[in-house]
């Protein structure tokens, strides 16, 4: 049989499917051609080009680098770190108080959705109402205009006394009314001595600014020098003025104050004792403001 016979090709060999533990690997030394097992294989870190993508384990040694971004306040790990690196909770920690706090918020947010679609609807109400209100004035002529009526009122009102006179308690009292309260708005309810006026709480009245100027007179006593005449909204002490002689004759107190008065609110004057008497010239005015 001739040489050529025996010959056989690389490519004639079967085709494996698997390599196992016991295989053997024909290699090339320098010390010849030898037979390897499968299992005694090993590739050094210097041979593997793609080393740095390998994840490394929990005994890996080297070091490694962190990376990060920071999000709202927060320092969150970036993929530029070191592959396998051995991360720790104080690399994360960032990323899960982010997460916390995004939790909070949608939450928070979840709470007040329904506030939220309520006022959009009345904000979108109100734009309606005003559409309609403009268009109406829009087609309303001038003379029309001149008939509309202003539905709330102020509360206006001018006393004085003309004559020395006492309450016999510690509210101050006037004897002239030179504009009544009840003939600017129908609504309140009024007295002149002891002063006193409760406000209106229907429509006819809107809480409003009012600006209150006093001045009250009363019969020189040093017992009454530097005692206070006191103004009042609803038992509230809201001003206040020091009786003093200005020029050697009788006690005068001075207020004047602006103050905001609510619906159905209660005012009235007072002196700090009782049975002090309100002399000639003391006046006493309420303005609306706003």
């Amino acid at each position: 049989m001739a040489i050529e016979d025996e010959i056989i090709n690389i490519t004639d060999i079967d085709v494996g499917t698997e390599i196992l533990n016991n295989d053997k690997l024909i290699i090339e030394t320098n010390n010849g051609t030898k037979l390897l097992a499968f299992k005694d294989l090993v590739i050094g870190e210097e041979n593997i080009t793609f080393k740095d993508k390998l994840v490394q384990g929990a005994d890996a040694t080297g070091s490694s680098s962190t990376k990060f971004s920071t999000v709202t306040g927060y320092k969150i790990l970036t993929s530029d770190t070191t592959a396998g690196h051995l991360t720790k909770y104080a690399d994360i920690s960032g990323t899960v108080e982010l997460g916390t706090f995004n939790y909070n918020g949608v939450a928070k947010f979840a709470s007040v959705s329904a506030t939220i679609a309520q006022n959009q609807a009345k904000i979108l109400e109100l734009e309606n109402n005003l559409t309609d209100i403009f268009n109406k004035l829009q087609n309303t002529s001038s003379a029309d205009l001149n008939a509309i009526t202003i539905t709330t009122k102020p509360v206006n009102f001018k006393l004085n006394t003309t004559q020395n006179s006492s309450t016999g308690t510690r509210s101050v009292g006037f004897d002239t009314i030179d504009l009544n309260p009840t003939s600017t708005n129908a609504a309140c309810s009024f007295a002149n001595t002891p002063f006193k006026i409760t406000y209106p709480d229907d429509s006819s009245y809107s809480a409003s600014w009012m600006l209150y100027i006093a001045d009250i007179w009363t019969s020189y006593d040093q017992y009454k020098l530097g005692s206070e005449v006191t103004l009042y909204v609803n038992d509230d002490r809201v001003a206040s003025a020091q009786l003093i002689r200005p020029s050697g004759g009788n006690l005068l107190a001075k207020i004047q104050t602006f103050q905001y008065i609510p619906k159905g609110a209660v005012v009235t004057l007072q002196f700090k004792t009782s049975n002090t008497e309100t002399y000639k010239g003391s006046t006493f005015s309420g303005i609306k403001i706003s």
